[in-house]
């Protein structure tokens, strides 16, 4: 039972996703495994908005990104209250190099929980590549 974040999803969504990208096999890994996922709320609008924005660069067809966000919504993933998770993330942030809040907030719900981050973010997890728990997506 792993956290993603928006960096391994939106990957695994986007209109011109390959197949063969690191989140798509990791997704495909942790679905044959079973494997319930759980993300802070703040998922589906991070993504939906990764999603707006591609549309309105012209990186995507309005349909497109229609399509993207229905598969969005329909991931089985169990979200958990961001509220309760904003004071945790905000010393994680203060600690980290002033790292952005929303990108601790799926660090302080994995901590909660006791489970391990897939994140594509290179940057949060070089910062806290002392933290085993916090992986890269699947080679």
């Amino acid at each position: 039972m792993p956290v993603l974040d928006a960096s391994v999803v939106i990957d695994c969504i986007a209109p011109d996703v390959s197949l063969s990208s690191r989140a798509v096999r990791t997704l495909a890994r942790l679905a044959a495994e079973g494997a319930e996922l759980v993300a802070p709320a703040l998922l589906v609008q991070e993504c939906a908005n990764a999603l707006l924005t591609g549309i309105r660069k012209g990186r995507w067809s309005g349909a497109a990104g229609d399509q993207a966000y229905g598969f969005l919504v329909g991931l089985p993933l169990k979200l958990t209250d961001d509220a309760r998770h904003v004071d945790r993330a905000w010393e994680l942030s203060r600690r980290f190099d002033n790292h952005p809040i929303y990108g601790m907030l799926y660090v302080a719900v994995a901590e909660a929980a006791g489970i391990d981050l897939i994140t594509a973010d290179e940057t949060l997890r070089s910062r806290l590549r002392h933290l085993a728990w916090i992986k890269a997506p699947d080679p």
